[in-house]
């Protein structure tokens, strides 16, 4: 039997308000002041994972100008396995994290989560033709609590949303503390890590949800607005061996290149590379994210620095 929750939360910035919902089956989020009540009783009867119910709710909404949009996303599982030191299959993801849209956080009590083949799954109505933005927050209980970049949400369906969510023995017990060496080694100063922020540079067809491996560009370099410098560390950018590596002046074919000890702000982030156009990501770093326990900003392929080079993995 379908179950719906409904939390109404006043949006301070703009007209809308928060009505969120959340159903066993048709993971609802309700981005609308008004026929909320309209909408979640005639939500409660269908099953959004249906294409002719979805089709049904699409048309119920379209008499007061809304639309149902699917978004949906896994979680990879990221890092080498501790014990044997190999890394961890490509394919594995991480199954009952919650996740939840930072910039409403009342959505945070809202039990979307991730399947057992670490898939989620959430259907938002919203207005047509206004966008919204939705920075993702993963938590799971022993894990490191990480935050995407900001993504838009159109009229469209956008089922390919993805994050690399570090296994947390490799993060705790090898990752942390061998990026604490490098940047004591750098500064001669003892340093403790607090948060980074991570975005992988990569090629137009780059995606955690395609098997075509290394995803990255190589040869480019990053910056960021406003400028990031010390005592933030960075960029850094990653080897083929998927490590920072301070000796690396451009990226490497991973793609990968991150920035330590972020203050409070919202960056944005892009890359240049002669004849290559790149995107720009956006992140917004909080104080809300520093009680809410976020450590890691990511940002991951194909919603990262997606360039418009098309070559073959590996190749420049």
């Amino acid at each position: 039997m379908k179950r719906l929750a409904l939390i109404v939360t006043i949006l301070f910035a703009g007209s809308f308000f928060l009505a969120s919902g959340a159903g066993a089956s048709n993971n609802l989020l309700v981005m609308t002041n008004i026929h909320t009540d309209k909408i979640y009783s005639k939500m409660a009867k269908l099953d959004l994972e249906d294409p002719e119910d979805m089709e049904k709710g699409k048309e119920f909404v379209d008499k007061w100008d809304f639309t149902i949009v699917k978004l949906s996303g896994k979680l990879n599982h990221f890092g080498y396995d501790i014990s044997t030191g190999t890394p961890i299959d490509y394919h594995a993801t991480v199954p009952g994290v919650n996740v939840w849209v930072a910039e409403y956080p009342c959505s945070r009590y809202l039990n979307f989560q991730s399947d057992d083949t670490g898939w989620w799954t959430i259907f938002v109505v919203k207005a047509k033709n206004e966008n919204l933005e939705f920075s993702y927050v993963y938590e799971k209980e022993g894990w490191i609590t990480t935050k995407s970049n900001a993504i838009t949400v159109t009229d469209e369906d956008n089922t390919d949303i993805a994050i690399q969510y570090i296994d947390p023995f490799y993060y705790n017990l090898a990752m942390k503390p061998a990026v604490e060496a490098m940047v004591e080694a750098i500064t001669g100063i003892p340093f403790t890590l607090i948060n980074a922020m991570v975005v992988t540079v990569g090629k137009s067809w780059a995606s955690m949800h395609s098997d075509l491996l290394p995803h990255g560009d190589p040869g480019a370099t990053v910056s960021s607005l406003p400028l990031l410098t010390y005592p933030t560390i960075g960029p850094i950018y990653f080897n083929e061996a998927v490590q920072p590596d301070p000796e690396y002046p451009y990226t490497s074919v991973d793609g990968g290149v991150t920035w330590i000890n972020v203050p409070l702000n919202t960056y944005y982030v892009t890359a240049y590379k002669d004849g290559v156009n790149y995107e720009t990501v956006k992140f917004n770093i909080t104080g809300q994210d520093v009680e809410n326990g976020v450590v890691l900003y990511i940002a991951s392929p194909p919603d990262s620095v997606q360039g418009d080079n098309d070559s073959p993995p590996g190749e420049w």
